[in-house]
């Protein structure tokens, strides 16, 4: 991480994580590979043309291990069920199916449902792709096989079978603490939360008093930010898409003399271009605070921006995914070249 941002390498803090003894069994998400190997079903991951088993995964939380075994032993033990990627989010579980032909139901007794159930398990689908390979899921194939089609969140935020969560809470809370911190979203502040997932950021700037508006590209998880911010305008599509909508929508709270704020947490490819455009150019928030899951990325992105009228303040790395070379990085930038309104 800090090879990337060494041009910033005195404002990047220590790593935050959680103390040793939390760093295993803390994963209650995942994604595996599927593969029945004549005999019985296993999960894990394909390297190359190899498949590597990872059974009882030490940094998955002992549930969602007694999941995974459940569904091996539960599973029709025939190559016709094709069965490509298992999906797990929290309370949801999605078979991801290489067909356009719904499988058999017949695995699933009432045994098997509450055995699941009493392992937390809320919903579960069949999501039929007969294209899945690096993108898992399509917009449709999707049918709830049991149970609820939504689950409620540590923050008691809805979501849904294909929603991100943050692995652990007490750091992605942190998180948040230190982007309202320098944010200060008020009554006279108006966020504009883009990539905003299910709306657990902008419920907290709502909280505070604040004008919030988000774009999010998923359809389900704008379908659950609508419910768990409804005061928040919410908009579906690429962040590049929406810019028209949200510029406007800036437009008219600059012009109510309310302070523009931004929030991000991109996917790894970054703030596209047309993004740090509008920032730079016309969206000119005071203060921006940039969640990255991506040290390379980010730092192109802090180049542009340092470049176009923002400072650094500081960068914040928090370690979301123990016993994983992969941290995430908070980067804080007020705006330098500020204008009167």
């Amino acid at each position: 991480m800090k090879s990337k941002l060494t041009e910033w390498a005195d404002l990047v803090e220590p790593v935050r994580s959680v103390p040793e003894s939390e760093r295993w069994g803390y994963r209650t998400k995942t994604t595996l590979s599927a593969r029945f190997n004549g005999n019985i079903w296993e999960f894990g991951m394909w390297r190359r043309d190899e498949f590597v088993p990872i059974p009882n995964c030490p940094v998955h939380a002992p549930e969602l291990n007694r999941v995974l075994a459940l569904l091996a032993d539960s599973f029709p033990r025939e190559h016709s069920f094709a069965l490509a990627y298992v999906v797990i989010s929290g309370a949801q579980v999605v078979l991801v199916i290489k067909s356009k032909q719904e499988p058999t139901l017949t695995w699933l007794s009432e045994d098997v449902a509450q055995g699941l159930a009493s392992m937390g398990i809320e919903g579960i689908w069949y999501h039929m792709n007969p294209s899945t390979g690096r993108r898992i899921f399509e917009k449709s194939g999707w049918m709830l096989i049991f149970g609820k089609t939504r689950s409620t969140d540590y923050h008691g935020s809805l979501y849904g079978p294909a929603a991100f969560q943050q692995l652990i809470p007490e750091l992605y809370n942190e998180s948040l603490d230190e982007a309202d911190r320098f944010l200060h979203p008020n009554c006279n502040s108006a966020v504009i939360d883009l990539y905003c997932g299910t709306g657990n950021s902008m419920r907290r700037w709502i909280n505070r008093g604040a004008n919030v508006i988000g774009a999010e590209l998923g359809g389900e998880a704008v379908e659950c930010a609508r419910l768990n911010a409804p005061q928040a305008m919410v908009l579906r599509g690429a962040c590049r898409q929406r810019v028209p909508q949200i510029a406007e929508w800036t437009d008219k709270n600059r012009y109510q003399g309310n302070e523009i704020l931004l929030y991000v947490n991109p996917p790894r490819t970054g703030l596209e271009p047309e993004v740090l455009e509008w920032i730079s150019k016309q969206g000119l928030p005071n203060r921006i605070a940039y969640l990255s899951c991506s040290p390379g990325t980010l730092s192109k992105n802090l180049n542009w921006l340092c470049t176009n009228g923002y400072r650094l303040v500081r960068c914040v790395p928090f370690d979301f995914f123990p016993q994983t070379h992969h941290v995430e990085t908070l980067a804080l930038l007020e705006r330098v070249s500020a204008d009167t309104y």
